[in-house]
């Protein structure tokens, strides 16, 4: 492949996986530095302050379904004259973006029926990997050296201020953040759970949590609150770079596999990851010190038949307690305080 001009990379969705693409990102531009980089995503707050990034294209999720916005998407695409586009989702739309986009090189795992709208398809590894060393891999077909998987988000002065208004004094007590939301059910803890999990966090250790819940989601973290016997906060989060401010403050942040979580790494906050009947080693950073996971004791039928289908059943199976030793061990290891222990 030639030295390319102008590069467009493809990640659809999610907030998780569009983070999942920002090492590769990195390497790229380190590779190409001179290589004008785009990035088409239906996320774009996600990529925001992105130095290797020269554009951030947003796809407008509402106009999936309309031919002429598409029409008119395409078109855009294919005007900017790309030499190279990479697409990590390879779904159906972003394959006609690729294919259409007139670039010389198109390179993407091509899963499946969709290899068609791709000329360089590398085999995929079939052992379980950390999805950001996964994209990383795709890009070492076109002579791209990997950067090492951190993941890059980046928080403004004005993230940072909106930040300390809404976290109110903490009196030196550890910030242990919880995030109870996820866009599926099967990854969704018992919100009575996570109410137990904050009991225990404040009575035994002494920390100030903080439920987070985005837009929509109030009702999630409220749920929690309301299940509580000590206070907590509940902090309205009405952006991304809000989000990540908090996590540049935690100590420890505890939640579902979802999007907080993964800003949550990118921002530097230890993890402590709740996993139902999904694998833990695709969406867990590799740093056991300081990103753990909990899974059941016992995985149900449904994940025995690889199915995941049939509701959260493993869990569900996950007392607090286990959650709550998890995070005390990573504590302790870390010496995370200062803890405040409660005055027995």
């Amino acid at each position: 492949m030639n030295y390319p001009a102008r590069a467009l990379f493809i990640q659809l969705r999610r907030i998780g996986d569009v983070l999942m693409c920002t090492p590769a990102v990195r390497a790229f531009k380190k590779r190409f530095p001179e290589c004008k980089l785009d990035f088409l995503t239906e996320t774009p707050d996600v990529l925001q302050g992105n130095p290797y990034l020269n554009s951030i294209i947003e796809a407008d999720i509402s106009g999936k379904m309309s031919l002429p916005y598409q029409v008119r998407l395409i078109n855009k695409i294919r005007g900017n004259k790309y030499d190279l586009v990479v697409d990590f989702l390879v779904n159906p739309r972003s394959a006609y973006y690729s294919f259409f986009s007139g670039a010389e090189t198109r390179l993407s795992y091509g899963f499946g029926h969709r290899r068609w709208a791709y000329n360089i398809v590398p085999a995929k590894s079939r052992e379980p990997i950390y999805a950001a060393i996964d994209r990383l891999r795709l890009l070492e077909a076109i002579d791209v050296k990997p950067d090492g998987p951190a993941l890059d988000f980046f928080v403004s002065e004005k993230d940072r201020e909106e930040t300390r208004r809404l976290i109110e004094n903490r009196d030196g007590r550890m910030l242990v953040t919880l995030s109870p939301v996820a866009r599926r059910k099967i990854k969704r803890w018992p919100l009575k759970n996570y109410a137990a999990l904050a009991n225990m966090l404040v009575g035994e250790l002494g920390a100030a949590v903080v439920i987070l819940a985005g837009p929509g989601e109030d009702e999630f973290a409220q749920t929690v609150a309301r299940g509580m016997r000590n206070a907590v906060q509940v902090p309205r989060v009405t952006s991304l770079g809000a989000l990540g401010a908090i996590f540049q403050m935690a100590a420890l942040h505890i939640g579902n596999d979802n999007g907080p979580k993964h800003i949550a790494v990118a921002c530097g906050a230890p993890t402590v990851t709740i996993f139902g009947s999904l694998s833990h080693v695709g969406w867990t950073y590799p740093d056991y010190v300081r990103h753990r996971w909990v899974i059941a004791s016992e995985s149900c039928e449904d994940c025995r038949q690889g199915r995941h289908k049939l509701g959260p059943k493993c869990i569900m199976r996950i007392p607090a307690r286990d959650v709550f030793d998890r995070a005390r061990q990573m504590i302790e290891a870390l010496n995370l305080g200062p803890l405040v222990y409660p005055k027995t």
